[in-house]
């Protein structure tokens, strides 16, 4: 976030008002015992968004995680076979460097503004991080120097695949996690694309509580860091002491007051928490100055079992700070209504930290189900049945409800063994009196831990097959079809052989879809794309349309197929050609090691084989003797169940 104007100024806060009253759904299940099944079990939803990290820069190195041991990460173009991971100061020709450990808690504070943040993404390309940011940018923690944040993940869930909501800075993103929208249109203030705009005027998700009776209320301290959305909106400005607006959205209250709400059975059904600057880890300041005070808030939910029994705590992050992250964002198609502001796509921004805690999330899960800042408010959507009508069409269609985060089948309400914070924020005090130097230029990768952790599972299946079409102006074809509930966006690379790209499209619920390349105008036969998807969904065609002209043989086709969880995904391999050819399949996620296959084909033969997944993960790779061009690369989920993360393998090129 940057400090500018509203920053400069301290808001004065009056006199005290109780949480409005309950609508009777809520009062059962507050006065209820606390029981799995349904989302009734919950009684209060507390929100606490701290600042500026990204999911790579705190958990890239944490096991079971989309981290540094991602295999199949994205490549930079016409680079020669190097990841996003490995980032240039000049574009094409300038020195490499890969994420490297930050050994101290401090860290300088990253350009993360629009235009910062637009640089980096560079279309959706990924590789002008250090252009943009300087070398700061590729700075991450490990376990042993946050080991609080890493406890709190292994103990319930964390989400890596949440996007904060629009690549830019700290308020915009707020914007979305209070009210759904930065007003792309410009109707009511916006569109709020930076730090600095005047009233806004748009009903916000509080307001529309207030309306229909479900308490609410923010908990900020004298100094919030002008983090509080609310009081950019000039209906919370002008609210005067004893209204609803103004005792629930603007007054000011401590860890104390908090605390005495918990003891004494008036929490709210939904609570935000904003840190003041010190403790709200924005850099300069320190992860675990934040974590001893963000835990302090979970010590006060904890001292009544009660009440902690029906509360899910929800940690995230406003946006990434201009920290590096490796995965690109989903964006929307051209022309997709209220989510394009001077013809560039809102969002969705970079991944950032989010762990969900509550008795139905324990256990150390990983929920990889797309998810951005109004995942949250989809989420009290759903519990409250208080609608926000802000929330833009296309991100209910990608972004989900945070529901697959939780198992209400099973409670568990014991407290977990955390780290003392009060320790590891006094020690990490004495490391900031001097920040880091300048890092040393390295093409060398960071480790992640090894291991698996459980998986919830995700509500997108993706296929996706390449078909050749020499005969009409030498295409290829990229088919994709979506048996998920939820629509999955695609991004589709050239790795080499072009300039452009990449491109974009949806794959909709129970829906196909398709588009060409003409490989033979561009890169004269020769083609190289990739597919990427949510939840780690890949595929990789390599090949030359031109084989038949080399070695008398054209290439084969080959279509994988998921069928169900548990169950095998089967290849369709088909030669078109008269001559045999002989393929070779590597399993590179067998569980008892690589395991290769020759499948011979006779000319024109088709034939479909089944390949066993291990836990519904597959990783197969596809070569034609005889022809080096030739290559796939099939990588996905097959999802319908829980399960376990992918185990780490090394990158194969």
């Amino acid at each position: 976030m940057s400090r500018i104007n509203r920053r400069q100024f301290v808001r004065h806060a009056g006199a005290a008002l109780g949480a409005s009253v309950l609508p009777l759904s809520l009062q059962r299940a507050l006065a209820a015992p606390a029981q799995g099944g349904t989302l009734g079990s919950i009684a209060h939803v507390v929100i606490f968004s701290q600042e500026n990290r990204s999911f790579d820069h705190y958990f890239g190195s944490m096991k079971g995680v989309r981290g540094f041991g991602d295999d199949h990460p994205m490549l930079r173009q016409n680079s020669g076979n190097q990841s996003v991971f490995m980032q240039q100061d000049l574009v094409g020709a300038g020195l490499t460097h890969t994420p490297f450990h930050l050994d101290t808690s401090c860290v300088y504070d990253v350009a993360h503004d629009w235009s910062t943040q637009q640089t980096a993404y560079n279309k959706g390309r990924m590789d002008a991080w250090l252009i943009a940011k300087g070398p700061f940018t590729m700075g991450y923690y490990q376990r042993s120097d946050i080991p609080w944040h890493y406890a709190l993940a292994d103990a319930f869930t964390l989400c890596d695949h949440y996007f904060c909501s629009t690549r830019t800075s700290t308020d915009p993103n707020r914007l979305y996690l209070m009210s759904g929208t930065l007003d792309p249109q410009g109707r009511n203030g916006g569109p709020a694309t930076s730090n600095s705009f005047g009233d806004l005027t748009w009903t916000t998700y509080p307001e529309r509580l207030q309306a229909a009776g479900i308490s609410w209320r923010m908990y900020q301290e004298q100094d919030n860091y002008d983090d509080n959305a609310l009081a950019w909106f000039k209906q919370f400005k002008t609210a005067q002491p004893g209204s609803p607006l103004f005792e629930n959205g603007m007054k000011r209250r401590t860890i104390a007051d908090f605390r005495h709400d918990v003891m004494n059975d008036q929490l709210p059904a939904v609570s935000w928490i904003i840190a003041p600057e010190a403790l709200s880890e924005h850099p300069r300041g320190q992860p675990n100055a934040g974590a001893h005070y963000v835990n302090q808030y979970l010590d006060a939910l904890a001292s009544n079992p009660a009440v902690w029994a029906k509360t899910v705590f929800i940690l995230t992050y406003d946006e990434n700070g201009g920290f590096f992250d490796h995965v690109s964002p989903p964006v929307p198609l051209p022309g997709t209504p209220d989510e394009f502001v001077n013809g560039e796509s809102i969002g969705l921004g970079f991944r950032v930290p989010t762990i969900v805690c509550s008795p139905w999330s324990r256990g150390g899960w990983v929920a990889s189900e797309t998810f951005d800042h109004t995942s949250i408010l989809q989420f009290l959507e759903k519990w409250t049945g208080v609608s926000e009508p802000n929330i833009s069409a296309w991100r209910r269609q990608v972004c989900g409800d945070l529901t697959s985060c939780f198992d209400f089948k099973v409670s568990d309400t014991s407290r977990p063994v955390l780290p003392d914070t009060a320790s590891l924020a006094s020690a990490s005090q004495g490391q900031c009196s001097t920040l880091l130097p300048l890092p040393a230029y390295s093409s060398t990768m960071p480790a992640q831990e090894a291991g698996q952790k459980p998986l919830r599972q995700a509500p997108v299946q993706l296929d996706c097959w390449l078909s050749s079409d020499l005969a009409n102006e030498g295409k290829v074809w990229i088919n994709w079809a979506n048996k998920g509930s939820k629509s999955a966006p695609l991004q589709i690379n050239a790795n080499k052989h072009r300039v452009d790209g990449p491109w974009f499209y949806q794959a909709d619920p129970g829906q196909s879809g398709k588009d060409y390349w003409h490989v033979v105008w561009y890169g004269g036969g020769y083609y190289d794309l990739e597919v990427h998807g949510p939840a780690q969904f890949m595929r990789r065609f390599r090949g030359y349309l031109n084989a038949f002209a080399v070695n008398g043989q054209p290439e084969p086709d080959v279509k994988l197929l998921t069928q169900g969880p548990g169950q095998p995904v089967t290849i369709t391999f088909s030669n078109p050609g008269s001559k045999p050819v002989t393929l070779t399949v590597v399993d590179r996620i067998a569980a008892g090691g690589t395991v290769n296959w020759a499948v011979t084909l006779k000319g024109k033969e088709t034939r479909t084989l089944s390949f066993t997944t291990t836990n519904d993960w597959y990783d197969l790779g596809v070569t034609v003797n005889g022809d080096s061009t030739f290559y796939q690369s099939l990588v996905g989920h097959v999802e319908g169940r829980d399960g376990l993360t992918r185990p780490k393998l090394k990158r194969w090129s």
